[in-house]
Parts: structure tokens; sequence; C-alpha cells
């Protein structure tokens, strides 16, 4: 499953998530050569240091939806017309 995640000061960065809970994902990021861990800490997304991360997009597999790693969020749909 692919992520973006989005780092404080806006850095974007393409993540595959390798396991997930809704309390904590393991993911792996290019440039890095070991997984890194996210931890849902008081409602949001924490990277390892401690900084906050935002998940900016999912493409998730049949079955799973993004209310199983971002609780009581609201799924928006946008189209061009």
């Amino acid at each position: 499953m692919h992520t973006v995640l989005i780092f404080s000061g806006g850095r974007r960065v393409d993540a595959l998530i390798l396991s997930a809970w809704p309390d904590r994902l393991r993911v792996v990021m290019p440039g890095r050569s070991e997984t890194a861990e996210l931890r849902m800490v008081d409602g949001r997304w924490k990277f390892e240091n401690g900084d906050r991360v935002e998940i900016g997009a999912l493409m998730v597999c049949e079955g799973m939806g993004p209310a199983h790693f971002v609780p009581r969020t609201d799924v928006r749909t946008f189209s061009a017309s």
C-alpha cells in the first residue's frame, strides 16, 4: 500500500506501508536503509523523532478504507468537471 507523508514545513515523501494498525504504521521511504514507524499520539501521527506527520494520500487495497488508518476522518473525493 502506498502513501504520501507530509512533514512539517510541507515536505512530501512517497512511502510504502509495510504494516498498519489503527495506532501505528511501519513504512519504508526512498533514501532510508531502515523502516520507519509512525505512531498515533493524541489523534495525530508522529514520526519516530516526534515530528508531526500528515497522511496526504492513501492508495488502499480492497476492504481497507482510510478510516482504518485515520480514525474519525471523513473521506473526500474530488473530480474534475
